[in-house]
């Protein structure tokens, strides 16, 4: 008697990828706007400006992660 065959993986839908993805970019911009928030705190400017400074590295770095996932895309799609 041989044992039966076991089931093949099923690939994770593109919706589950995407999150993943996305909750990644998210945790790398805060980690990167928590750095300047650091640093800037450290160097004595004011916690204002410190915490505008944390939110502009957030907000930059998204958008090149964003921007990065576009273009690896597009350059998929083109083969």
């Amino acid at each position: 008697m041989t044992p039966p065959a076991s089931p093949t993986p099923v690939p994770a839908s593109p919706s589950h990828t995407w999150a993943l993805w996305l909750l990644v970019m998210v945790l790398f911009s805060s980690v990167v706007a928590l750095a300047v928030i650091m640093l800037k705190a450290h160097s004595g400017s004011g916690l204002t400006d410190a915490v505008l400074s944390g939110g502009t590295a957030f907000g930059s770095t998204m958008l090149i992660c964003l921007g990065t996932v576009a273009a690896v895309r597009e350059l998929r799609r083109s083969r």
